[in-house]
């Protein structure tokens, strides 16, 4: 066994959204499966994102003997890392493929597409080379 065996072979993962009810993969008129392309949570953009927020959270609580933050802070943490994460997708949103910033709508109207998307980043061993 080689330990390089274990570590990722790609630096971004795509993840097929599937229907919340049916679990059947979601398709764009084109008969295309709709796809998200993230950078993987062990990549430099992703690591920077997920850099910036913890930064911007330790600023806040510079200073102070506890750390004060909200639910909702937290959950709009998320969000601007998954955002930033997103590096392409092939989806339809009213009626059209969106520019990819519009990303931050998307993920709050189309709310279960972030359980997908957080699933596949937690599954990391998923995407090693063995």
């Amino acid at each position: 066994m080689d330990l390089n065996d274990l570590t990722p072979s790609s630096d971004v993962i795509e993840v097929t959204l599937k229907h919340p009810n049916t679990g059947k993969s979601v398709k764009n008129d084109d008969g295309t499966n709709m796809t998200i392309t993230l950078h993987a949570p062990h990549s430099k953009p992703y690591k920077a994102a997920l850099h910036q927020q913890t930064n911007k959270q330790l600023k806040k609580a510079k200073g102070s003997k506890k750390i004060d933050v909200t639910a909702e802070e937290l959950e709009l943490s998320t969000l601007e890392i998954l955002v930033k994460a997103t590096k392409e997708w092939n989806i339809t949103y009213k009626g059209k493929v969106p520019p990819i910033s519009d990303a931050a709508e998307v993920y709050e109207k189309v709310f279960w597409i972030k359980d997908q998307i957080e699933e596949e980043l937690n599954s990391t061993m998923d995407f090693t080379k063995a």
